[in-house]
């Protein structure tokens, strides 16, 4: 979590929230989460031999999500967002005991996930439309 305008090393970002970074455009549950959001992105961006621990629960991104209550996700049937993050650490090969850098974590999904793998996988969220990350990787 972030504490005093720093981030822990390695900051925690669950599995899904790779695709979700590199396609955010400012759409978001909340002001606070959009806000949140954009800082961690523009600092991941910004910082790509930075740590990661990929996951598959809350994370950093989470803590400002109106979804998330005592670190769970409600957003949904149990545990369905944790599901897809499962989805992308089997299709992206993602090892949750590695600790990545952010350039090598999405470059490892970049170049796992193909078309079906990311329709499949952003089938359920509200910005897929609007998503950078999405829109290139389903162009025709």
């Amino acid at each position: 979590m972030m504490e005093s305008g720093k981030y822990s090393d390695p900051i925690r970002i669950r599995a899904h929230h790779l695709l979700c970074i590199q396609g955010f455009q400012g759409y978001g549950y909340t002001k606070d989460f959009v806000l949140h959001m954009g800082r961690v992105n523009s600092f991941l961006k910004s910082n790509l031999l930075y740590n990661l621990q990929i996951v598959v629960k809350s994370d950093e991104l989470c803590s400002q999500c109106l979804h998330d209550v005592d670190g769970r996700c409600i957003k949904g049937p149990t545990d369905e967002i944790s599901k897809v993050d499962r989805l992308v650490v089997e299709k992206a090969n993602l090892d949750l005991k590695h600790i990545y850098t952010v350039s090598e974590a999405l470059s490892t999904v970049n170049k796992n996930l193909n078309y079906d793998h990311v329709v499949s996988l952003c089938s359920g969220c509200s910005w897929q439309n609007k998503c950078l990350f999405y829109i290139e990787k389903t162009k025709i």
